[in-house]
């Protein structure tokens, strides 16, 4: 122990002189460097990780500096070591290391660049879960990027950015590993020629993805995908203070979705081409017209190309053989007042998808009053008439009231909307919702504040049963000046897909049938405590318990629980920490729990 004391207090040493330094590297290298070194005792013991404790020390730095002069070269690199202290900045419970770096070079020239890199090592990351607390991960991931611009007067500009990232990780406590990978290439350009702004763009992008198997199915999946996409498009300024825009685009992408459960493999690909041009016209400040229309010769390639992007998991989405769509609209808004103002647009429909020919017609009409009414309210309301061209007509409609006002001491306010039978991307569908909030507030005696707040939504396709999702939320915060304590609640139900980062929430699409469905409640709460200036004392809980229902049903339970003290006396600190984490998931194993605690002193060190 005294060779460890020794070691210890000769790095203090060369860091206090190390501070004191003026460094220069070369007649043209400007540098700046410090760290917020630490050092102190900790521990970890668990089901999920090996027993361990004993001294600790951590880093976490940032270099800068500039090369000639800061337009020529200039770059950032901050690297961290051993943040595994459950008071720190990371809340990483396994150690994180690595580094975030930047370059740019040639800044204020007609060729300016970018380069940056970073790697992420034993980190504590999330893999998520819609409407609830995520599941708690630790893996790795590094990312590449380079951007390069020529903008030469008189020239059409270019832009060309490539990028790449990985990452691997493993949910807590179990064996379940998820995967993914990114590549993209794109290139831009913009001109300006005889009044017209002209663009374009080329795009190339690969993802890979591996999915959990308690979400995927009884075995692995993995969804390979790649495409690429261009597209042009020009305005132009016309009379009567008016604007004219058109745009095409085409993509072309493919996917392979392979699950080892029934070792099946689904392939896909599409090309969609999409044009859409717009007009505008101002005639008078009070008055301003529109017009638009859109193509799209594919309806399915066009759905999945929005999925895919986000590393959705698409397999068996299809709405038929030449599906395609068609919309020509226009409308009008105006000023009435300053406070009262209203708007106006019809749109009709032409598409081809499940086999079949539809046309549709929507009218709407808007009234938005911004003024408060009795001294509390706000609102605004459209009506939607609509038409399918099947026989099937039906009144929709939009509203939102906004409440504020302030009674004696206590301020209230909430917000309520409301939509049915509103227009999708497909003309036989509609969707449906409602969202709320409400929020009280009250300033007590002896500078104590209280505050209290809820919110829900609800929201599902009118015309596709088995669609819907909801969630409603609780929270209440009581306040002064040395003390703080909190509380939520959160309760959700309903249906997702299966991406690269988890459950996510779109709107269901017609066509897809692979759901996860989903439920679950939330709570938690927290404490802080300002005894003393400098010192914080803070701790919080949190449970989540959640069901998914899809290949497979799984019962989930995650607990943490969290305690910090940090005290700060300029460039000194001392800091303690303490959590306990369990989480479970049934449908791989018993639930796993682990415990990690330090106590020690940092300090911050500027080097040069």
């Amino acid at each position: 122990m005294k060779g460890t004391k020794s070691i210890v207090g000769l790095a203090v040493l060369l860091v206090a002189q190390l501070a004191s330094a003026q460094v220069t590297v070369g007649e043209n290298t400007k540098l700046n460097a410090g760290g917020l070194f630490t050092f102190g005792y900790a521990g970890a013991y668990g089901d999920a990780i090996p027993s361990n404790h004993g001294l600790d020390f951590g880093f976490d730095g940032k270099i800068s500096g500039s090369y000639y002069n800061p337009n020529f070269l200039s770059f950032e690199a901050t690297p961290y070591w051993n943040q595994s202290r459950a008071d720190s900045s990371y809340q990483s419970l396994t150690g994180s290391r690595g580094v975030n770096g930047t370059a740019n070079f040639f800044t204020g020239s007609h060729f300016p660049g970018a380069v940056s890199y970073h790697y992420d090592a034993n980190s504590t990351g999330t893999l998520g879960l819609t409407g609830q607390p995520n599941f708690t991960t630790y893996g790795k991931g590094q990312g590449f990027g380079v951007n390069w611009s020529a903008l030469l007067p008189d020239w059409p500009t270019l832009s060309v950015g490539y990028s790449e990232g990985s990452g691997h990780s493993t949910i807590y406590g179990t064996d379940q590993e998820s995967d993914s990978s990114t590549r993209l290439f794109n290139v831009h350009s913009t001109y300006q020629l005889a009044g017209f702004h002209l663009n374009s763009f080329f795009d190339r992008n690969s993802l890979n993805s591996k999915f959990p198997q308690f979400l995927a199915g009884t075995g692995e999946s993995v969804q390979d995908s790649s495409g690429h996409d261009f597209g042009f498009g020009a305005q132009h300024n016309l009379p009567v203070h008016g604007m004219f825009a058109i745009n095409f685009n085409r993509a072309t992408a493919s996917s392979n979705y392979f699950s080892a459960e029934g070792n099946n493999t689904n392939t896909s690909s599409y090309t969609d081409n999409t044009e859409t041009s717009t007009a505008s016209f101002h005639p008078t400040q009070k008055l301003s017209l529109n017009a638009t229309q859109n193509y799209t010769d594919n309806l399915t390639g066009y759905l999945t190309q929005n999925l895919v992007g986000t590393g959705t998991v698409v397999p068996g989405l299809s709405l038929g053989s030449g599906s395609h769509s068609s919309t020509v609209g226009g409308g009008a808004s105006y000023q009435f007042t300053h406070y009262l103002s209203g708007q106006t647009q019809a749109t009709y429909y032409d598409q081809y998808y499940f086999g079949k020919s539809y046309t549709g017609s929507y009218i709407s009409g808007t009234l938005n009053y911004g003024k408060r009414l009795f001294d509390m309210f706000t609102f605004s309301g459209s009506v939607v008439d609509s038409s399918n061209g099947q026989g099937t007509n039906a009144v929709g409609f939009v509203g939102t009231v906004n409440y504020y006002h302030r009674v004696k001491g206590w301020q209230t306010a909430g917000a309520f909307s409301y939509a049915q039978n509103v227009q999708t991307l497909l003309v036989t569908y509609t969707t449906s919702y409602y969202n709320y909030s409400a929020n009280l507030h009250r300033r007590l005696a002896g500078g104590l504040t209280w505050t209290a707040a809820f919110n829900g939504s609800h929201s599902g396709l009118t015309n596709f049963s088995g669609t819907s999702n909801s969630s409603q939320g609780y929270s209440t915060a009581m306040s002064m000046r040395k003390f703080s304590l909190t509380g939520n609640y959160i309760k959700s139900n309903g249906i997702s897909l299966l991406g690269a980062g988890g459950l996510v929430g779109p709107p269901p699409t017609p066509g897809l049938n692979d759901f996860v469905f989903f439920g679950g409640t939330s709570y938690g709460g927290g404490v802080s405590v300002t005894p003393i200036r400098r010192l914080v004392i803070a701790g919080s809980f949190n449970r989540a318990i959640s069901n998914t229902i899809g290949s497979t049903t799984s019962h989930n339970n995650t607990e943490i629980f969290n305690a910090q003290l940090q005290y700060h006396l300029r460039k000194i600190g001392l800091q303690a920490g303490y959590t306990q984490f369990t989480q479970g998931i049934s449908a791989v194993g018993a639930p796993a729990s682990t415990t990690a605690f330090f106590v020690g002193i940092t300090r911050w060190f500027d080097f040069f």
